[in-house]
């Protein structure tokens, strides 16, 4: 283990890419599923876009490409190109007015899921089973053989099954308030269909919601949550997230830090002492992913302009021992050409959390692509009402896909309090990245930063994070080449410079002796 310095990273500038023992870039397997995403309506009163990009991250989650696409686009034998189709109803009031896509639907033999209201006559059979509507009622939802539960909100009306085959999988099941002797199932697979009657974004129907679509789709896994502390910046309060990371480490709990950075100033000691937090966050346990910047006025172009930004903010954490596990963006950036090419494209790991009340794109094309690893960036307030008779055990809740239970940085020394008891309380068995963590590889120009089992890697060399500055190397500036050019415009500009101080210094000799002749001219003789 050496020390990075500035010459390591200069020299990354100009040298070609080691990869010796860095991990190599992840690049999506040709072969990967493909699926196609189909809405009826983003029905934005009612949040349906967040169900839209719920499932978009949970396919990426899962390693499947996802193709989104309103109903009314879609164009007949489209489906033959892909091995997967979920269709997502966020507007029952309307019907799903396409008969090509119904029609194509019905024919295809790949993994099928229907999330919402509007179950066809067409999909029940194929799940062999009959729809029963329930109406203006509240659901406790659990998993029998686990015994967790948590009561879900007043539900106007729902569509559900009965009379399910033997074959059939359920993945939880939902009771009702009112009839304590009935329940009706959430999740259920037969054969290649699956129905979810509702989607949440969160707490233990997410959970359970995740766990069919990996089922179906044949890609699940078990994973525990990833401890995250959101929206830090350089303005943050950087003493409470030094305290927060010190009371992480003193109770043994791994975590990771979403951050956005500044591409310049590096040198002003406000940006040394937030480097020197996040060096001590790093050696406390915790992981840094780097949150990308805020979204202005963009276009189409904007491409080199992003890519350039985002090489100037790894470049300036890595000069300052500061190195990024991954990349963290809201989702929609991953259904951007420009943003997922220009920022996402440089980590095989991403964090992705939910979108803003307000999307700016730059060039949407609904084609996301998939990363070694992406965490599903959720708030952890959804599963504090997740109960299991006393508090969860250890071992936390059983994720399907890789999670990241996000809290707020905190703002003053109550809310820190406040982090501190809910993490508490929570009791999870928390994700380690020095040891569940895949090898991690970033490129920011020519220069790698790399992290394996709680190693970091600069330029493929192994490196080790300091908590006090590194030493830098002070470079002189380049002087520019004297020629005959040089010389003779400098020349000239001194001879300018000489010509015009002698002619102003002439005419301000005239004005003095004319304003004397003028005023001896009214004088009396």
């Amino acid at each position: 283990m050496r020390k990075a310095s500035w010459w390591l990273v200069l020299a990354s500038l100009v040298m070609t890419m080691m990869v010796v023992t860095t991990p190599k870039t992840v690049q999506a397997a040709e072969n990967s599923k493909q699926v196609l995403l189909v809405y009826d309506s983003q029905n934005v009163a009612d949040h349906g876009q967040a169900k839209i990009a719920a499932v978009q991250r949970i396919l990426t989650g899962l390693h499947v490409r996802v193709t989104t696409m309103a109903a009314e686009d879609y164009r007949a034998g489209e489906l033959a190109d892909y091995s997967g189709v979920v269709t997502l109803i966020n507007w029952p009031q309307t019907k799903l007015d396409n008969a090509a896509f119904v029609r194509d639907r019905n024919r295809f033999n790949g993994p099928q899921l229907h999330i919402g209201m509007n179950l066809t006559a067409t999909e029940a059979q194929r799940l062999h089973a009959h729809r029963t509507n329930l109406y203006q009622q509240q659901f406790s939802l659990q998993a029998a053989h686990q015994g967790v539960q948590q009561l879900l909100p007043f539900k106007t009306s729902l569509t559900t099954l009965t009379d399910l085959p033997t074959d059939a999988r359920t993945i939880g099941w939902l009771t009702p308030q009112s009839l304590n002797d009935r329940r009706y199932p959430y999740g259920t697979i037969v054969d290649r269909n699956g129905y979810l009657p509702f989607l949440s974004t969160g707490g233990y129907a997410f959970m359970l919601a995740t766990q069919t679509i990996a089922t179906l789709f044949g890609t699940s896994g078990h994973y525990q949550p990833l401890l995250t502390i959101a929206k830090v910046t350089p303005y943050s309060n950087l003493e409470l997230l030094d305290q927060l990371s010190a009371w992480l480490y003193a109770q043994g709990i791994p975590f990771a830090v979403s951050t956005t950075t500044v591409g310049d100033n590096g040198s002003f000691k406000a940006y040394q002492r937030f480097a020197k937090v996040l060096r001590r966050v790093e050696n406390r346990g915790g992981v840094i992913f780097l949150k990308t910047p805020v979204v202005g006025g963009v276009t189409a172009s904007s491409g080199p302009g992003l890519n350039k930004l985002m090489n100037s903010y790894l470049i300036q954490f890595a000069q300052n021992q500061v190195y990024p596990v991954g990349i963290s963006s809201s989702a929609y950036w991953n259904q951007d050409r420009v943003y997922r090419t220009n920022s996402l494209a440089k980590a095989n790991q991403v964090l992705l959390l939910p979108n803003p009340a307000t999307t700016t794109y730059a060039h949407q094309d609904n084609q996301a692509t998939i990363f070694k690893q992406a965490f599903y960036g959720i708030s952890a307030t959804s599963f504090e009402s997740v109960k299991q008779g006393a508090n969860l055990s250890r071992s936390g809740l059983d994720f399907a896909i890789p999670t990241a239970l996000t809290m707020t940085m905190p703002n003053r020394q109550a809310s820190l309090e406040d982090v501190t008891r809910r993490i508490h309380r929570m009791n999870y068995q928390w994700y380690d990245p020095t040891q569940q963590m895949p090898q991690t590889l970033i490129k920011a120009g020519t220069a790698t930063i790399g992290y394996h089992q709680g190693t970091y890697f600069l330029n493929g060399a192994a490196t080790q994070v300091t908590n006090e500055a590194p030493k830098t190397q002070t470079l002189a500036p380049v002087k520019p080449a004297q020629s005959w050019m040089n010389r003779f415009f400098k020349t000239q500009g001194v001879v300018l410079l000489v010509f015009f101080s002698l002619t102003l210094g002439i005419f301000g000799l005239f004005i003095v002796i004319g304003r004397r002749v003028y005023l001896n001219m009214f004088k009396p003789k």
